[in-house]
Formats: structure tokens, sequence, C-alpha cells
């Protein structure tokens, strides 16, 4: 980039002077006659204050409200009366605050509660519930109560997987076995051979031999 010698800044509209402008516009004034300042105002004593307050949180409260003209009696009276009384109620409050494993123990109880709320477990629901109410009732039991709930837990679910018995499928048919040719004597096997070839030639002679009918010749 290379400088503008003619570069006079940042472009403004111009202005002329207005010789009507007067200054910045207000309401009109107009005199009062009725008009008076009360030196010595005597107002009732304040028996409430109300304060709206726009929060998302509930228990706020407002107590010791202190009206004055003077910050130092505000300061003053913060540090003597307010707090000692803020500091007694936060340690009260941290004491009353359940532990972390109260908490845990609380929320350990839900999700047994609502574990047994499962279809699967209808028909061992009483025996759950009756065991998580025990529990409640003697948190020092609680590695017994959660080793009980584990097992009917494991128990149900045993049943469930391995509970059905398997169809039996039925043996299969033994396999017949052809009993093994036994050896033939050479001489019986020509004989056969022989006795065959012998009734054939029989039947071809009887064939043979056999007269073959004659037609009847038709007189005419």
């Amino acid at each position: 980039m290379t400088r503008n010698p003619t570069y006079k800044g940042k472009w403004h509209a111009p202005l002329i002077d207005n010789p009507n402008y007067k200054g910045i516009w207000k309401p009109q004034e107009i005199d009062n006659p009725d008009y008076f300042e009360l030196d010595k105002p005597d107002i009732e004593p304040i028996a409430a204050i109300g304060i709206e307050i726009w929060t998302m949180q509930d228990g706020i409260l407002f107590d010791n409200v202190l009206i004055d003209t003077d910050e130092k009696v505000a300061e003053s009276y913060r540090l003597e009366a307010w707090k000692p009384k803020y500091e007694v109620e936060k340690e009260k409050q941290k004491a009353e605050e359940p532990s972390d494993v109260s908490s845990d123990w609380f929320s350990a109880v839900q999700a047994c509660v609502q574990i047994a709320d499962i279809a699967l477990l209808e028909p061992y629901k009483i025996k759950i519930i009756d065991v998580i109410e025990k529990a409640e009732k003697q948190p020092n039991l609680t590695i017994g109560v959660l080793v009980s709930i584990l097992v009917i837990f494991a128990t149900v679910i045993f049943k469930l997987l391995f509970g059905r018995k398997k169809p039996q499928s039925p043996a299969p048919p033994a396999a017949t076995v052809a009993p093994a040719a036994q050896p033939q004597n050479p001489d019986s096997v020509e004989s056969e051979v022989l006795g065959s070839s012998e009734e054939k030639e029989e039947e071809g002679k009887d064939d043979v031999s056999a007269p073959r009918p004659r037609r009847s010749r038709r007189e005419t």
C-alpha cells in the first residue's frame, strides 16, 4: 500500500450552524402555585417492607432490613449483627446437609426399587421390597443386603437362561450292515453255471420240438 498524500481522515457529513438551535429539548415547565416543601415531614413509622424478586430457587428469606442514609452505620450493623448470625447459620446448614455416603446410599436404594419394578422380576418383587426396607432401617447391613439382592438377580437370570430343558432329539436308526459275502468253492460255481446252461438248452429243445399250430382252412 502506498500512502495517499491527499487523505484527510474518515469522512463525516458536513455540519452547518443552525441559527434557530436552542439546545437539547426538554418538556416545558410552568409554575405551580400550590407547590410547597415540608421542612419536618410527619410520616408514620414503617411497619413492613415488600421485596419483589424473580428467582428459580425457593427458600430465600429476608430479615433485618436496615434503611439509613449513612453508609458507615449500615457497614457497622453488618459486621456486628448480620455477619455473626450468618456464620452460625452457615455452620448449622453444613451439619444438616447429608454426607456423600448417605446420598450414595439413597441413590442405590432408589435404583434397587426401580429394578424391582421390572416385569421379569414380578414374582420376586415382594421379597426384593422387603429386603430394601430392611436395608433402609439398618444401613449398617448394606453389604449383606447388596449381596442378597445380587444372589436373587443371579438366580433369576440363571433360571431364565438355563431353566428350559432342551428337547431330546430322536436317536438315529442303526445302519444295517450287509453280511459279508462268503467265498464260494470254485467247483460249486462251475456246477451252478453248467446247471443253468443245461436248463436253457432243454428249454430251447422244447420250443423247437413243439409242433406249430396250423391255421384252419376256411372253406368257401
